[in-house]
């Protein structure tokens, strides 16, 4: 080798590159980029030059920069044949978006677009959603990769998850002291929200007002009579689930049964990387029993079913008004709740349902918020459903925000000083246009700026936090706690592009 020349890893091989393409499509906005990355670490938001997207991780940036601004949309990065192979099915799907929506003269062609997902997890994502989607895949992959959890501790322990059986004891491993400055000001204090528009029941409506929905409200299948048939076997098939022998509290071997898609005691570990993040100020989680719940692959837009079942998981577990439905059984299947939202149309629970939809049993239609509401109304379980709209997008985040910080912070926890606190506050079911997800908590930042923590079904949880939860260690900590958590925080620029939300909230234990 020559000793002349300099020997550059393939990160800095990667930004000089960058640099020279965004020199030249961008003589200032390279400053942009690379700036934050001199002297401190990358701690300071980077901005990309081309677009409004933002991230504190450098090489986060720089793939963000070549998967969306590729100069002749030529990638280093990514693959040409899986390139071209989400290129055609874009087009498959747009002129097959354009035809139905012609046919059925129930919206228009230029209502919606949707594409598949270029990294095949099964999606078919609207347009405008689709560089939001694909970046929190980014941020999945740079989690799954991410070497950075560091235990505490020496000891090793066989017990199955504290979580899932003691609420105070997970409290007290989380919350370990530690010297920190007081909070003392409330969350739901630092919105100042417009009016809101709120529904503590069944919401009234004449069958005669309801229009049928389109592919904006039901998603790409909305004119489907009935799914594919491998999809209707894969859904009853389910999860792969294993049985493993564990040694209990007591000593005894039990059996313990683990579902690959469901993650119980992912709570206490977010929490937990919300208290090692130094950007964080503070923190509010609900009741540690909530679990995480992902799609099956290429299950495709079943994301409504799958927060009802987280919803389910928190009411079975922490024993919730309800609770005796789901007693010593698994999680109702996508099918299970299909009949069951079906079932609840025919006892008069949000009936209009039937008529926007068209009827959901046995199809790929999208549910929502009214849905989930009438599953739970129809079995006695408290549930008060809630919008938020406004003229301006910034008002209905604010409102929204404000919703959640009052859910989280309704001032029970006025005198603890922990920077995280960890409640018993039940998940929130929360929907924007054309998705939802699970909010289980809400962390504000040392710059005052407010992220929603989420489990989204969309996404499963990176290897990294699976294990930490499995394994129920909770004294870890990691000097990239962003990195990890990315995948599960909605922030003001996710969430202020929409103009009206929608949450549930249930009761918790009596």
């Amino acid at each position: 080798m020559n000793p002349g020349v300099q020997k550059l890893t393939v990160k800095q091989a990667i930004r000089l590159y960058l640099e020279h393409k965004l020199a030249e499509q961008s003589p200032t906005g390279i400053r942009t980029v690379m700036a934050g990355n001199q002297g401190n670490g990358g701690a300071e938001d980077l901005t990309c030059p081309f677009c409004d997207y933002r991230d504190r991780n450098d090489y986060q940036m720089l793939l963000h920069v070549e998967l969306f601004h590729s100069e002749n949309g030529d990638s280093p990065f990514a693959i040409k044949d899986e390139v071209e192979a989400a290129r055609q099915a874009r087009e498959e799907v747009r002129q097959e978006t354009t035809t139905q929506a012609v046919e059925s003269g129930r919206s228009t062609p230029s209502e919606v677009e949707f594409v598949q997902c270029p990294y095949h997890c099964g999606e078919q994502i609207p347009t405008h959603d689709l560089q939001f989607h694909t970046d929190f895949h980014i941020a999945e992959d740079m989690a799954n990769n991410e070497v950075a959890v560091i235990n505490m501790t020496n000891s090793f322990s066989t017990d199955i998850s504290n979580a899932i059986r003691n609420h105070d004891q997970v409290l007290s491993q989380v919350q370990t002291p530690v010297k920190e400055k007081r909070w003392t000001t409330s969350l739901k204090d630092m919105f100042s929200p417009p009016r809101l528009k709120l529904m503590s029941s069944a919401p009234k409506v004449q069958i005669g007002d309801v229009r049928r929905l389109g592919k904006a409200e039901l998603g790409p299948y909305a004119n489907e009579k009935r799914m594919p048939s491998w999809l209707i076997r894969l859904l009853e098939d389910g999860a792969k689930v294993t049985v493993s022998n564990k040694i209990g509290q007591d000593g005894q071997l039990m059996k313990v049964e683990i579902i690959s898609n469901e993650t119980p005691n992912l709570v206490p570990v977010l929490a937990r990387l919300s208290r090692v993040d130094k950007r964080v100020a503070r923190a509010f989680y609900c009741n540690p029993f909530t679990r995480h719940v992902a799609k099956l692959p290429n299950e495709g837009g079943f994301c409504g079913y799958r927060n009802i079942q987280m919803l389910v998981s928190y009411i079975r577990d922490a024993k919730a008004p309800g609770h005796e439905h789901f007693d010593g059984k698994r999680l109702p299947s996508i099918l299970k709740l299909q009949d069951m939202i079906e079932d609840a149309w025919d006892h008069g629970y949000n009936s209009a349902g039937r008529v926007e939809t068209g009827g959901i049993r046995m199809t790929r239609k999208y549910i929502g918020t009214p849905e989930a509401q009438a599953f739970l109304l129809s079995l006695g379980i408290s549930a008060e459903a809630a919008a938020f709209s406004a003229e301006s997008k910034s008002q209905a985040y604010t409102a929204m925000m404000e919703a959640v910080c009052k859910h989280f912070d309704d001032g029970s926890e006025s005198d603890n000083p922990d920077k995280v606190v960890i409640t018993d506050k039940p998940p929130l079911f929360f929907q924007h246009q054309g998705h939802s997800m699970t909010v289980v908590g809400i962390e504000l930042d040392v710059d005052y700026r407010a992220n929603l923590v989420v489990f989204d079904p969309m996404y499963n949880p990176s290897k990294q936090l699976k294990n930490l939860a499995l394994s129920n260690k909770l004294t870890f900590t990691s000097p990239t706690p962003e990195r990890l958590m990315k995948a599960h925080r909605r922030d003001e620029k996710y969430l202020g592009r929409y103009k009206a939300f929608e949450m549930i909230k249930i009761n918790g234990p009596v």
